[in-house]
């Protein structure tokens, strides 16, 4: 008879297995073998923040305090922007660092979002001496300092500089991991340049801030498309219109994503529920126009009636109901629900609205039906060793697909400034290091030169010589 324990195989591969062997090793003071084992753990299952958490717990210990903020900071960020004991941490390991302003910063942080907190008795005494010895204010600082690089994303993506923008909501959403709005941005964002791994990274985030979360779940949406989870996105189209409106800008954000996959009868429905509370000539437009697209004449005709009695009603506007009621008379013509949302989006002057706009998601609709095909770089093989080399000296918050976006990186450099020399070990090194630095600078990861040196054997002179070659600009 087959027993219950587990094949040697498979101990080999659990990743529970490991982390209570770390956490044995823990006990036992074994700090070094508790890290090895816990790391182990976290490879096997990298989104398991339990274990990502539980290894910046042990690199704090370890007195290494910057790597275990990094692994902290890349858990609110990418993963878990609820897991506020992570706030705790960064405070403590700044204050060990002698960063007395982080520290009450992520105190503060860990007050406002967790009062209760297991830690909430202990942090108020630290903010209070910190503030007592130090020049700090604490005022929420963080707070409008958010908001006010959300405002300049905005504003960068009206101006077309989307690189600007993605940096200053990446500033947002440190400042507080909380702003789902900033999250929601850099999705759309995301979908437009078809990064839908990531897009489906920070959709997770802000459902963990609010699994209802209208934006969100209407971004989801796009993204399970691209994937060809189509089941799914029948699902998640079915619901969306059940949950919970509470403004004008999630009835439009539901509506628009309805008419992107031509869910007309769903929309209807939407939009008769929601009719008395939000009774403006865009939305009665919008209802109209679902009335005509499937032959609802006498719910059509009324709503043209009262919009025809409606003496300030713009000439533009006249002529387009004149023109939909052509389409009544006609009966046979096919109507495009989308064109006329986009026409009457026009006339009336709606504001364009990153949650709305049916000009945005009809574009990224359209790079969802029609997938990009990226061609597999690849780069000479005497580059090999370099690529080998970063993967070696990788930190654990990096995410699984490291390895190609460092050749990535690799081949655009490449691409760009030509064959580069590689002569002996200590080239290869410090190549290395300058691609590990790229990396961490696109993806918002706080690593210091002083630490790829340290970390790489290399000199500061390497680095920066080899960052010169490769035409680097920070």
């Amino acid at each position: 008879m087959k027993n219950n324990l587990l094949s040697i195989d498979e101990y080999r591969n659990n990743p529970e297995f490991y982390f209570y062997k770390g956490l044995r090793c823990a006990n036992k003071r074994n700090l070094n073998d508790a890290y090895k084992h816990l790391v182990k753990a976290a490879e096997l299952s990298p989104e398991n923040m339990e274990y990502k958490f539980n290894i910046a717990c042990f690199l704090s210990e370890m007195q290494k305090p910057r790597e275990a903020n990094r692994i902290f900071m890349d858990i609110l960020l990418h993963y878990d922007p609820t897991m506020h004991d992570c706030y705790f941490g960064m405070g403590c390991n700044s204050f060990e660092l002698g960063d007395m302003k982080k520290a009450a910063e992520y105190f503060e942080k860990y007050i406002y979002f967790d009062s209760d907190g297991e830690f909430s008795e202990e942090v108020s005494e630290m903010i209070f001496y910190l503030k007592l010895y130090n020049d700090i204010s604490g005022d929420n600082r963080f707070l409008r300092l958010s908001q006010t690089n959300l405002k300049k994303a905005r504003k960068s993506l009206l101006n077309n500089k989307t690189d600007e923008a993605v940096s200053q909501l990446y500033k947002a959403i440190a400042f507080n991991p909380m702003n789902s709005d900033a999250r929601n941005l850099l999705v759309l964002i995301m979908l437009e340049q078809q990064n839908y791994k990531r897009a489906s990274n920070f959709i997770a985030t802000v459902t963990n801030i609010y699994s209802e979360d209208i934006w969100a779940n209407s971004l989801k949406i796009y993204n399970l498309y691209h994937t060809r989870k189509y089941s799914r996105v029948e699902k998640l189209l079915k619901i969306l219109p059940f949950r919970s409106i509470y403004n004008r800008k999630d009835l439009l954000c539901i509506a628009t994503t309805l008419i992107i996959f031509n869910k007309i009868d769903e929309l209807i429905h939407l939009l008769e529920t929601y009719i008395v509370e939000y009774s403006d000539l865009f939305i009665c437009a919008l209802l109209l126009i679902g009335y005509i697209s499937t032959k609802n004449y006498g719910k059509a005709n009324q709503i043209i009636n009262n919009l025809q009695s409606i003496k300030t009603l713009d000439k533009n506007f006249s002529d387009w109901i004149k023109k939909v009621s052509e389409f009544i008379k006609e009966d046979n013509s096919e109507v495009s629900v989308l064109e006329e949302y986009k026409e009457i989006f026009r006339i009336i002057g709606e504001p364009e609205d990153y949650m709305y706009s049916p000009f945005r998601y009809k574009k990224i609709f359209e790079n969802v039906t029609k997938p990009r095909h990226r061609t597999l770089r690849k780069i000479p093989k005497k580059y090999n060793s370099v690529v080998e080399c970063a993967v070696l000296h990788k930190e654990i918050m990096y995410v699984p697909e490291y390895e190609k976006e460092i050749i990535q990186i690799l081949y655009n450099i490449i691409y760009q400034t030509g064959e580069l020399l590689i002569e002996n070990e200590k080239d290869i090194v410090a190549l290395s290091a300058a691609i590990e630095y790229i990396y961490c600078k696109e993806n918002f990861i706080e690593m210091e030169k002083e630490e790829l040196i340290q970390k790489y054997g290399i000199s500061s002179i390497a680095l920066n010589k080899v960052l010169k070659k490769i035409k680097y600009k920070e």
